[in-house]
């Protein structure tokens, strides 16, 4: 199995989707999978077809995104390529209009159908869209268990206007990109590094991304109590460094971040809160989410024992909330991991499979490595 990276932030579509493509094609040679990670600045269709003349009759799965994670960093316009080449089973999916458990389940259905049982199904939703999560899992309800799940929702550059998902049969919106992934193993990892405060507290009215009434009361004016009594002017401020948790497993929580405040006192958040969910106020130090992606990156590293490649999905709301720090964290990562090729994006949520149940994060860290995993012939 050989492993090429290419990324470039040329202006031109064609001239940057060419130079990335051969640069990751020319230390992988003909590949059997391709991974393609675009920001919103370029035409992606023009993009899509320059990369498909370079590498090939490869199958190829990639979205949009604020940010493109290579081993030099963060480029903010620019166009990655991944190209793994070897004895690889793959079978790609495009769900268009994707927003339903229906479309999760169909996707799930033409994946299963190409006969690979086992293996990394990686899943790029858009991150706009409601109802992710029962789009997932419509996903797991057709493929079951005996699959690791890893991606992220796609996005535009904090514009939150339209979002672009591909794989080799083309580009769309408001869709859902899938591929099941075998003879490469991948070790992975999730995290975030937020604390609860101790306010637990009974989402008592929601509707999709909208929470309406916690407790009884106007969201917000619960919200605003937790924090000591902040105004409306404030809460773009304090949302980004206390979103909600929910309890989940291993005495977790999974983070839901709140972006606006509604007329009505409602808050809109980036993904579904359920209606009568338990949550509690979340509150996060900078240092703790270095350390917590520190970690992240070695539950995956040692989890293969020859390791080829590192693929990193990391919350936009991550890196924003950073801002120079996100640079250590990245250093942690990389340092943690090795010498080994990098490619990544910035993502609208994180998907992640806790027990191979693919689950939808916010704020976190998702570090898969690909190899040859520990008990693998």
């Amino acid at each position: 199995m050989m492993v090429g990276i290419g990324y470039n932030d040329e202006k031109d579509s064609e001239l940057a989707a060419r130079h990335a493509a051969k640069q990751a094609i020319d230390e992988s040679d003909e590949p059997s999978i391709t991974f393609l990670f675009t920001t919103d600045n370029y035409n992606q269709e023009k993009v899509l077809s320059t990369v498909k003349e370079v590498i090939g009759e490869s199958k190829l799965i990639g979205a949009c995104t604020p940010g493109i994670i290579t081993s030099k960093g963060i480029l903010r316009r620019g166009i990655g390529v991944c190209t793994i080449s070897g004895k690889i089973k793959v079978e790609t999916h495009l769900e268009k209009n994707s927003n339903s458990w229906r479309n999760g389940e169909k996707a799930g259905k033409i994946l299963k159908n190409s006969g690979i049982n086992s293996g990394t199904v990686f899943v790029f939703p858009d991150g706009f869209a409601d109802n992710i999560s029962d789009i997932l899992r419509g996903l797991y309800n057709s493929l079951g268990p005996n699959y690791t799940y890893i991606g992220g929702c796609s996005g535009d550059n904090l514009r939150f206007s339209k979002t672009y998902q591909f794989t080799e049969k083309g580009v769309h919106s408001r869709s859902l990109a899938v591929a099941i992934v075998k003879g490469i193993e991948f070790s992975s990892g999730v995290g975030h590094g937020l604390r609860h405060t101790g306010y637990p507290m009974i989402v008592t009215k929601a509707a999709g991304k909208r929470v309406y009434e916690i407790d009884g009361r106007p969201a917000f004016d619960v919200y605003s109590e937790c924090l000591g009594g902040i105004s409306r002017e404030d809460f773009p401020t304090f949302g980004m460094k206390y979103p909600l948790g929910l309890p989940y497993a291993n005495k977790t929580f999974l983070i839901r971040d709140p972006i606006d405040v509604k007329e009505d006192g409602s808050i809109e958040f980036v993904t579904e809160v359920p209606q009568n969910s338990i949550v509690t106020l979340m509150k996060c130090d900078v240092n703790e989410l270095i350390v917590t992606a520190e970690k992240v990156a070695q539950t995956a590293i040692e989890g293969v024992k020859s390791p080829k490649i590192a693929l990193i999905f990391d919350c936009i709301s991550r890196y924003m909330l950073m801002g120079r720090k996100f640079e250590e964290e990245f250093n942690v990562v990389k340092k943690t991991i090795g010498d080994l090729p990098i490619l990544g994006m910035l993502t609208f949520g994180e998907v992640y499979g806790s027990f191979n149940v693919p689950v939808l994060h916010n704020k976190t860290i998702v570090v898969a490595v690909g190899g040859k995993r520990y008990g693998y012939k």
